[in-house]
């Protein structure tokens, strides 16, 4: 009797433990939490996808989860956050939902304020809700509709009757680029045209003999220059040297130039033939000529 007491004692130890495990899994799954926590009571207008166990955070740090929501009417829903870290809360402690994904998402954001008034127990917050993803779809909504209302206004009969006036203007512009006659592709035609015959009498004028044959010219005509100038080139040289030897006293012209005594002898002797030449001019017969015969 005892060991049967034993055993079910056992068994129903084993329940109870059983039990009470998969009570505090489901609280801690729950986002329960067994240890100190501060209750923050929130009244928010719309919580979204807020729900139990929503991380609670100030500056970026987890401080908390929420605990319960309580829908108390049409516009009005109680969070009580639970705190498990001590956050002093000012008279102007402000808390709000905020989107952190793409996938609905959502945190409560908690700003303890700057006010010197503490908080009072039990005193509740006003929450606000910040433009999420929803926000930006509704705001891109918007955009998307007022682009909408300038396309159906840029469609509208004044607009399109202006587009069908631009379409024919620009159809004549094309007719006139189009016609092969007046049109600017004749004046094409007629300049592509002169500008072959220019072509043909260049290659005309090239081909020529008489074009072959004054290139020859000019050839000898330069041959020729060359020549010359080689030859004055030689001749400058040569009179380069001739002046050099005559202001050295060299040679005839060279004494003449540099030396006076040759000079003045050369002025006496040709005053004496000139005083010869008049003497006999004057008198032809004084001149006698002897001749001797040996």
């Amino acid at each position: 009797m005892d060991l049967h007491y034993k055993r079910e004692a056992l068994v129903g130890s084993i329940v109870l433990a059983g039990v009470a495990v998969f009570v505090v899994a489901t609280m801690w799954l729950g986002g329960k939490s067994f240890g100190r926590k501060d209750l923050v009571p929130v009244h928010f207008t719309d919580v979204g996808n807020v729900k139990s166990s929503t991380p609670v955070k100030v500056s970026g740090v987890q401080v908390g989860k929420v605990d319960r929501i309580a829908f108390e009417g049409v516009g009005s829903v109680r969070v009580d956050l639970a705190l498990t870290e001590h956050v002093p809360l000012s008279q102007d402690a402000k808390a709000t939902i905020v989107a952190i994904g793409v996938l609905g998402d959502v945190e409560v954001v908690l700003d303890p304020g700057t006010d010197s008034v503490p908080l009072s127990p039990g005193q509740v917050l006003e929450g606000t809700t910040a433009a999420g993803m929803g926000g930006l779809v509704d705001e891109l909504g918007g955009q998307a509709r007022a682009v909408m209302i300038g396309a159906q206004a840029l469609l509208n009969q004044q607009t399109a009757d202006d587009l069908h006036e631009t379409l024919k203007a620009m159809q004549r512009l094309m007719s006139v680029y189009a016609d092969t006659r007046t049109g600017p592709t004749a004046e094409m035609t007629r300049l592509m045209v002169s500008l072959q015959g220019v072509s043909a009498r260049l290659d005309s004028t090239l081909a020529s003999p008489a074009l072959a044959s004054t290139m020859e010219n000019m050839d000898s005509a330069t041959a020729g220059l060359t020549r010359l100038t080689e030859q004055l080139t030689t001749t400058t040289a040569r009179m380069d040297t001739l002046v050099q030897n005559m202001n050295a006293g060299k040679g005839t012209m060279g004494q003449l130039a540099t030396n006076p005594a040759l000079y003045d002898q050369l002025t006496a002797t040709m005053k004496s033939m000139q005083a010869l030449l008049d003497s006999v001019q004057a008198k032809p017969g004084k001149l006698t000529v002897q001749v001797k015969m040996f």
